[in-house]
């Protein structure tokens, strides 16, 4: 009880934190990014697909009042019912598609902002990732399509923050209904929506500072309200076809090899944003190099080679040690997204060699990708705060102004540790301008191979 109400203490003092100039910048991010989706879709329009067909047929048929038909069963209902809904207001199906997409870029960017903003001390790093997310081929290739990739990442993005926030106040069931709902629309936008309610029955069940009739208690009701309507919709298929969903004629027919060959050509494309990798590649594999030379040194300091104590390594991971909570509160609360990338990405690489999904597409790791920024930009500050405190500098406000002071006796940072960051810091800096190299090819010299790629 007394750590459920600290938690609480601390998250609450967290909220109330209040900065005007903060939220000037990451509104103006937001803006730049709608605005560029905008001048994008102005300039090429949406990219229309056989599945964005499917969705604009169905709308047509749910606003004439012919309920789909009786068909609609290999695509999820949720994204034709919110076209009918505007085309009941006169707006053109894909009018619809894309100004959702140019709203929710824009909305994507605040969301994962201020919610950052709760836990990260450095304002640069929140800064960093509106503009990492405003920039980003993936996000930005995910919302030139008139389909439901854009507007499911909203969806999960509100969901695992009211699911950070039902675990973090076990006892607020708004919350909780919150995220039930939202969790319930996941798998209706998009079939691969299940890992959110996967990962959600996940960290309720791991929740350790909570009584097991709880957890369980908690597990059954959000997985049942959440799995709920899509279970009735399978039933609905099941009457109107025989058929639950999403199966495909052709499934069974890729190899293990051509599935992970097409991890290969989708990361590759995301990491170097379509172009000749150049000298990031070799900067990659330095970066590697000392990443595992650090982890490697991390474990042979508490003799993992010799007594492995793998509870005892995860312990200081999440920050529990004796029973006590060490660990930071952003590490704790980024970890609802973290598990949702995992479960995400092998839900989709278990389903890659079955051909469910059908060729392996660049815009199905839009989601991941946005999720993965979250415990990527709490894990920076972080380590930026680690690197200032026992960099012997200290910077702080006195009545005289600002202050500097250098204390030599403090100051131990490891070298190997200023060359790793550097390093992630010119990689990260070159990913940002292959970015902005691609978008000037695509809207100064109107290249529509690019745009679509």
């Amino acid at each position: 009880m007394k750590l459920a109400l600290r938690r609480n203490y601390l998250r609450r003092s967290y909220l109330r934190r209040s900065d005007p100039a903060l939220s000037i910048v990451v509104v103006f991010v937001a803006f730049l990014g709608a605005a560029h989706i905008l001048v994008r879709t102005s300039r090429y329009g949406m990219i229309i697909s056989p599945d964005s067909l499917v969705y604009i047929r169905f709308a047509e048929t749910l606003v004439a009042g012919d309920w789909f038909e009786g068909k609609l069963i290999e695509w999820p209902p949720f994204m034709s019912v919110v076209l009918a809904f505007f085309r009941l207001f006169g707006v053109e199906p894909i009018n619809t598609g894309r100004f959702l997409n140019i709203i929710g870029f824009g909305l994507i960017i605040l969301v994962i902002s201020y919610w950052l903003h709760q836990y990260v001390k450095f304002r640069l790093v929140v800064v960093g990732a509106a503009v990492f997310i405003a920039i980003s081929y993936p996000v930005t290739h995910m919302a030139s399509w008139m389909l439901t990739e854009l507007f499911f990442t909203l969806i999960v993005l509100l969901a695992l923050i009211q699911l950070e926030s039902f675990l973090s106040d076990i006892s607020c069931r708004s919350k909780l209904a919150l995220s039930v709902v939202l969790s319930a629309l996941a798998p209706l936008t998009r079939w691969i929506g299940v890992t959110v309610i996967l990962t959600g029955v996940i960290l309720i069940l791991t929740r350790r500072d909570l009584p097991a009739r709880i957890r369980w208690r908690c597990a059954v009701f959000y997985s049942g309200m959440s799995s709920l309507p899509l279970v009735l919709w399978m039933i609905r298929n099941w009457i109107v076809s025989e058929s639950l969903a999403f199966l495909n004629e052709d499934l069974g027919t890729n190899s293990l090899w051509g599935g992970l060959s097409q991890w290969d050509d989708i990361l590759h494309s995301i990491v170097f944003v379509g172009l000749e990798p150049g000298w990031l590649g070799y900067l990659l594999w330095i970066i590697a190099a000392l990443v595992v030379f650090k982890i490697t040194k991390f474990l042979k300091q508490r003799n993992f080679f010799f007594r492995p104590n793998i509870a005892a390594i995860l312990r200081r991971m999440t920050g529990k040690q004796d029973g006590r909570t060490t660990g930071s509160l952003g590490a704790r609360a980024c970890l609802p997204f973290a598990a949702f990338t995992a479960i995400y990405l092998l839900a989709l690489f278990w389903v890659t060699p079955i051909n469910v999904y059908g060729p392996l597409l660049l815009r199905y790791f839009g989601t991941p990708y946005v999720t993965t920024i979250v415990p990527a930009a709490i894990l920076l500050d972080k380590f930026l705060l680690t690197t200032y405190r026992n960099s012997g500098l200290l910077v702080e406000k006195s009545a005289d102004g600002w202050v500097v002071s250098y204390n030599r006796f403090l100051g131990r940072i490891e070298v190997m540790k200023c060359v790793l960051y550097g390093l992630i810091l010119v990689g990260f800096l070159n990913h940002c301008v292959r970015h902005i190299e691609r978008y000037l090819s695509v809207l100064v010299t109107y290249n529509a191979i690019y745009y679509q790629a």
